[in-house]
């Protein structure tokens, strides 16, 4: 008798010990994720997803890295970066070129790049560009989305003299350096117009359709790790149902990553905020749940692309469109 009570009781020992082992805070898993921009409300989501805590439950310990998206990728596909966020039109050039990265989630339903001019410019359509100087970085999203207004317009690029400014828009387009600049149709027309400056606006979208900024990782990552990549994917989502749904409380989180502002610019960058969320969502996000993109776009852009001469071969889509993480 005093046997079986022994062996029940180590036996209550064991149970308890593996309960607890099983109930303790298990250490978080430590990333990286390239935002491939300055600070921006745009980047609400995984604001929100850090401050809310959708990251912490996920088990997740999410270091943001802010330098600029000319090497994002193939630090991700090389494993020296975990996760970024950058434009289809950079999942496309890449695997072009057999760096293979993945697209995870959206953020931007519809590609936001537009051309912005002064209203007294005499630019109000892209076949006003002739002749003139267009400042922007020139690489990734702004450039591709110049080259395809051009082209789609029945200009030559020689047409059009293409000026490298960095993101120095709004004081290039002020100062007159140059004629129009890139920018996205959300954040610099905001600004401008706040400086009391009339623009003209040439919406990328009115031209052609193509994939938008979203969750970028590499093979490896996915291979290894799919369950990090899978909470990530979810709580990203969470930060972008929750940024949706409660606006003003968001713009509130995103203040926290911009330290610096004046009360003026703050009034700015809310309006960027909410006219951000509406290129988050289309019809087809409407229908298919947030985060989704449809693989025809895909297709489309990579088409758009080969006229353009931006890519020397076409993938596969099902190769780098994985939305199998989104619910």
């Amino acid at each position: 008798m005093k046997r079986i009570l022994t062996m029940i009781l180590m036996g209550l020992i064991l149970l308890t010990v593996g309960v607890i082992f099983y109930l303790k805070p298990k250490p978080n898993s430590k990333i990286t994720l390239a935002m491939t921009y300055i600070p921006n409300v745009q980047f609400a989501p995984w604001y929100v997803a850090e401050e809310k805590g959708f990251f912490r439950e996920e088990g997740l310990e999410v270091a943001f890295d802010y330098r600029m998206d000319i090497d994002a990728l193939q630090l991700v596909a090389t494993g020296k970066m975990d996760y970024a966020i950058a434009g289809g039109d950079q999942v496309l050039i890449a695997r072009a070129q057999e760096i293979p990265v993945v697209y995870l989630m959206s953020l931007y339903a519809d590609f936001p790049p537009s051309i912005i001019a002064k209203a007294d410019s005499g630019i109000k359509t892209a076949q006003d560009l002739k002749g003139k100087q267009v400042g922007l970085p020139l690489y990734g999203t702004n450039l591709m989305a110049v080259k395809a207004i051009i082209k789609r317009a029945g200009l030559e690029e020689k047409d059009v003299n293409l000026v490298d400014i960095g993101y120095t828009q709004i004081p290039s387009l002020v100062e007159g350096k140059v004629d129009a600049v890139v920018g996205f149709a959300n954040n610099e027309p905001v600004k401008l117009k706040a400086m009391g400056i009339a623009i003209n606006k040439i919406n990328s979208w009115d031209y052609f359709s193509l994939v938008g900024h979203g969750l970028i990782s590499g093979e490896e990552k996915i291979a290894s790790n799919p369950q990090q990549v899978k909470r990530l994917v979810r709580a990203s989502l969470k930060g972008l149902e929750y940024a949706l749904a409660n606006p003003e409380k968001t713009f509130e989180i995103c203040l926290k990553y911009l330290p610096e502002l004046g009360e003026e610019q703050k009034e700015q960058e809310r309006q960027v905020l909410h006219l951000s969320m509406v290129l988050w969502e289309n019809e087809y996000t409407r229908e298919h749940g947030l985060g989704h993109s449809a693989p025809e776009d895909w297709v489309d852009s990579q088409r758009l692309m080969m006229e353009l001469g931006l890519i020397s071969k076409e993938t596969p889509v099902e190769k780098f469109l994985n939305l199998s993480f989104l619910p």
